[in-house]
């Protein structure tokens, strides 16, 4: 870590709202970590035993290994940057970052060559996280020299030999739809470009600003995303309400065009109204309508030639009583019987019957079976008048 004088390293250029620091400026060490514990409070406790300055003169991140039992963490002096200078920025990470994703699978060196010095990351094949990381400014001796002194540094802290890949040139850093940064390195001496990605859960530790800082930036983004979400309720809420409206001013114009509609075709709907009552009427007329005559016809089918209606009267629809007389009294018996066997008659009362100057009277009262006086046909009947 260079020794701190106000803002005496220049922060890197910043892309897609990203900051990257110069990779020198940082002292870095892999750490063991308790998985069932919070990484930050570990590594603040181990800076403060490893680093050379207080952890309130730091500023600090880490990145914590797939399986949560490593971390490697970094620091720098704050009196190297000028914090105001990060007002807006989305992220501010060592410049290293950009040589962490895809960690490889055995020993490795990666070397960055920029034009102004020099990153190396190694991999000791077990873990995700490098073991080494160096970093230095070139000098009079070039980019060359330097590249040579920090990957044999690199593998001698490995223990052993290791593959190196080298890149070079800027990094480009974009940020995808999820939030995760994508940085991309070009090919060096191995042709071959790197691209590490990040998620937003690893930015947060990464970012080296002050904790409380980004603790009050989330919460800010946090409240920011709240009132978003209502703002968008309140104006999905208002163009449901717009469309409901509309809704309502056309049902009140198509209410009112069926109205008119009504209106016009009334008096021919009454007309036909009208026009059904009465044919409905005239049916129910013809269907319940007395048949006096019916009914004297079925009387008179069965009648004794002695036998002599001398009045008759309807009692209703279906009844009727007749008043008769005859000289033979044995008739009386014998037209009741007849009477009584017509499948037309319902029920059937001979009464008064009377006995004068050798003429007997009585009176007959017959209600006939509903529909049974359809059939009949006039008044004809087979006995005499």
């Amino acid at each position: 870590m260079p020794t701190p004088t106000p803002a005496a390293v220049p922060a890197a250029a910043s892309a897609a709202g990203v900051v990257l620091l110069p990779a020198e400026a940082f002292f870095v060490r892999r750490l063991a970590v308790d998985p069932a514990a919070a990484a930050a409070a570990q590594v603040e406790i181990a800076l403060e035993a490893q680093a050379p300055f207080a952890v309130a003169q730091l500023y600090h991140g880490f990145l914590r290994s797939a399986d949560g039992r490593q971390a490697l963490a970094f620091a720098t002096h704050r009196r190297l940057f000028a914090a105001e200078n990060w007002d807006g920025a989305d992220a501010v990470l060592p410049g290293f970052a950009a040589l962490l994703g895809d960690p490889p699978a055995a020993a490795k060196i990666r070397v960055w060559v920029r034009p102004a010095g020099v990153v190396v990351a190694g991999w000791g094949g077990d873990g995700s996280l490098p073991v080494v990381v160096l970093a230095r400014v070139a000098g009079p001796e070039g980019s060359a020299a330097l590249r040579e002194e920090l990957a044999a540094e690199a593998a001698r802290r490995l223990g052993g030999a290791a593959a190196v890949e080298e890149f070079s040139g800027a990094a480009a850093v974009e940020t995808l739809k999820s939030g995760a940064l994508q940085f991309t390195l070009g090919p060096g001496g191995g042709g071959r470009r790197l691209a590490t990605r990040l998620e937003p859960g690893a930015l947060e530790t990464m970012d080296v600003r002050d904790k409380a800082l980004l603790a009050g930036r989330r919460r800010e983004r946090k409240r920011d995303l709240r009132l978003w979400r209502v703002l968008r309720v309140a104006v999905a809420g208002l163009a449901l309400a717009g469309v409901l409206e509309l809704g309502l001013v056309a049902g009140r114009i198509l209410l009112r065009q069926q109205r008119e509609a009504q209106a016009r075709v009334a008096p021919e709907v009454e007309r036909i109204q009208t026009a059904q009552a009465l044919g409905t009427r005239i049916e129910e007329m013809a269907r319940r309508r007395l048949r006096p005559f019916e009914m004297l016809a079925v009387l008179n089918s069965v009648r004794p030639a002695g036998v002599l209606f001398t009045r008759s009267v309807t009692s209703g629809q279906g009844s009727v009583e007749i008043e008769a007389q005859t000289a033979n009294a044995d008739s009386v018996g014998a037209y009741e019987s007849a009477l009584r066997a017509l499948p037309a008659i319902e029920s059937l009362e001979v009464r008064d019957l009377r006995l004068r100057e050798g003429l007997t009277t009585f009176q007959l009262a017959a209600t006939f079976r509903e529909g049974s006086l359809a059939a009949v046909a006039g008044s004809t009947h087979g006995g005499a008048p």
